[in-house]
C-alpha cells in the first residue's frame, strides 16, 4: 500500500520535477528524497516479505514436525493400549490359573492328609501284626528248643504212634504249648 502511495505521488510530482530541473531547486531535492524513500520502502518491503517467507516456512516445517510427532505418539499410544489389553488378559488368565492351582493344591493337601491317616493306621496294624508274629516266632523258637530237648531224651517221642497211645502225643504237645 505504501508503494502504491509513493507511485501515485511520483506520478503527480514527476511532471513538476521535469519542469524545474533547470533550476535545481528544493523541488528536485524533494523528488530525490522521495525516490530514496521509495527505494527504502521497497527494500524494507522486500526484507519484510523475505522475513515473512522464512517465518512461514518455519511455521510450515514446525507444523509438519508436530504433525509427525502427533502421528508417532498416536501410533505409540495405540501400541501401548494394545499391550495393556494383552497384559490385562494375561493377568486374568494367570489369576484363573492361580485359582485352579490353589484348588489343586488344596485337594492334594487333603489327599495327602487322608493318605497320611491311612498310612498311620496301616503302621499301627503292621506293628500289632508284627508283634503277634514276633510272639509266634518266639513261641515257635521255644517250642523248637523244647522239641529238641525232648528228642534228645527220647528220639522216638514224636514218631507216629498208635492211636491207642495217644496220651503220649498229647503229653508231648502239652509240653510244647506250655513252654
Amino acid at each position: 500500500m505504501k508503494q502504491a502511495l509513493v507511485s501515485a505521488l511520483l506520478a503527480v510530482v514527476a511532471p513538476v520535477a521535469s519542469c524545474s530541473k533547470a533550476a535545481a531547486n528544493p523541488l528536485g531535492t524533494v523528488l530525490r528524497l522521495m525516490d530514496e524513500l521509495a527505494a527504502k520502502v521497497t527494500a524494507d518491503g522486500e526484507a519484510a516479505a523475505k522475513a515473512y517467507h522464512e517465518y512461514f516456512e518455519w511455521c510450515d516445517d514446525t507444523a509438519k514436525e508436530l504433525q509427525f510427532a502427533v502421528e508417532t505418539a498416536t501410533k505409540q499410544k495405540d501400541k501401548l493400549e494394545a499391550k495393556i489389553g494383552e497384559l490385562t488378559s494375561n493377568i486374568e488368565a494367570s489369576s484363573s490359573s492361580i485359582e485352579e492351582l490353589a484348588a489343586s493344591i488344596a485337594k492334594a493337601e487333603e489327599e495327602l492328609k487322608n493318605a497320611t491317616l491311612i498310612r498311620e493306621k496301616e503302621v499301627a496294624e503292621f506293628a500289632a501284626s508284627e508283634s503277634e508274629l514276633m510272639d509266634a516266632v518266639d513261641t515257635l523258637g521255644r517250642a523248637v528248643t523244647v522239641l529238641e530237648r525232648e528228642m534228645a531224651k527220647s528220639p522216638t517221642a514224636l514218631a507216629q504212634v498208635d492211636t491207642k497211645n495217644m496220651a503220649g502225643g498229647v503229653q508231648a504237645f502239652s509240653a510244647v504249648l506250655d513252654a
